[in-house]
């Protein structure tokens, strides 16, 4: 299916899935917003302890909230499938010890 999307479809995708996960006032993912958005969109029910943890973990600004790209950061991280998507995207090897013969062959 990602592959049918593309880079643009899947940021699309990304970014609904944000907005139905979104607090409409913020435009941004609280623990509020998700804890009760959450389930409807069918996530498994989490504890408050792993609804923070998550907001933790994607919040680049130490804000506790995640906007748009924190959201999509944090997606690309967490699914094998994405990371792989994007390091082909970046041309990135499987193997990351390469990255700085990469770089500086640029």
């Amino acid at each position: 299916m990602i592959e049918k999307l593309g880079e643009d479809g899947l940021m699309q995708e990304l970014a609904k899935g944000f907005d139905l996960l979104a607090d409409p006032r913020s435009q941004t993912i609280t623990f509020q917003s998700l804890k009760s958005n959450g389930p409807m969109i069918g996530l498994p029910q989490m504890t408050d302890c792993e609804l923070h943890r998550m907001i933790s973990e994607g919040d680049s600004y130490g804000r506790g909230e995640l906007d748009l790209h924190d959201f999509c950061v944090l997606m690309v991280r967490t699914s094998p499938v994405l990371m792989r998507m994007a390091k082909v995207m970046l041309h990135w090897p499987e193997d990351e010890t390469n990255l700085t013969n990469i770089y500086y062959n640029m």
